[in-house]
């Protein structure tokens, strides 16, 4: 059995937004994943505008919301109450694990990680989790903290397979990451998939880097990694009105896991 599963950020409220949403939406449709992680997901104080949910009905799947960073955002030209929280999309059904709060620092405001199993068949159960890191510069110690407290979380769960994706906000080489790979021995399937290089899923203030992954942790009676058979860059091409689905790239990784 193949699973695709992609992670994305979507970018709150920001750029053209109830355009760029159909965009996201059109785009991932056309992709048909299983799994979606989704990070920066906009919803309003009164629930009128909610891309998580938009997205759902879009592609006809389960989901799932964890709210975060409360705080007045701008929406076109009005200023809303709002939350920018994660969010994940599966088309097989899920189950709401707690919530994880991270360290934080009080400029960034708070972060949190979600856990959902997600039921891929009547006796396999995977583990996802999905996280979005603090953005702030000259917080590789903070980021540190984040992930040992999300490697406590995940490495000693029993399930068929375990998933950890989302924004890092850091890069391939970063201290962060190598950390994270020694403490769960994490295999991060762009690179497992062979994905193309240069890798990049944000270009910003003029520099392309990576911030955004799929791993795959051992799992399972074997403790075992799935077998990773591709992973590309998605999410990436604007539609014909020169729009983009985000200011990040999307991550695809498609596992074998039967």
């Amino acid at each position: 059995m193949h699973i695709q599963i992609v992670t994305i950020n979507t970018w709150k409220c920001d750029g053209d937004y109830y355009n760029r949403r159909q965009v996201l939406a059109d785009q991932l449709k056309a992709l048909t994943p299983h799994i979606i992680a989704c990070q920066e997901c906009f919803l309003t104080e009164d629930e009128k505008v909610d891309t998580l949910r938009f997205l759902a009905e879009e592609l006809d799947m389960y989901y799932h919301f964890t709210p975060a960073r409360f705080k007045s955002r701008l929406l076109g030209n009005d200023e809303v109450n709002s939350f920018s929280g994660l969010g994940v999309l599966s088309a097989f059904p899920i189950k709401v694990l707690p919530d994880l709060d991270l360290p934080f620092n009080e400029t960034d405001g708070e972060r949190k990680v979600q856990q959902i199993s997600i039921e891929i068949t009547e006796y396999k159960r995977l583990l996802l989790t999905n996280v979005h890191l603090t953005h702030l510069s000259n917080a590789t110690e903070l980021r540190k903290k984040q992930l040992t407290l999300i490697a406590q979380n995940t490495t000693t769960k029993n399930f068929d397979f375990n998933i950890i994706c989302g924004d890092f906000n850091c890069t391939p080489d970063s201290e962060e990451i190598r950390q994270f790979k020694t403490q769960t021995k994490a295999v991060d399937c762009y690179e497992a998939g062979n994905g193309e290089l240069p890798r990049i899923s944000l270009i910003e203030n003029g520099t392309q880097r990576n911030v955004d992954y799929i791993f795959a942790l051992p799992a399972g009676r074997l403790s075992e990694s799935p077998r990773v058979i591709k992973s590309i860059t998605v999410l990436n091409t604007p539609d014909d009105s020169g729009i983009y689905p985000s200011d990040h790239f999307g991550i695809s990784t498609t596992l074998i896991t039967a």
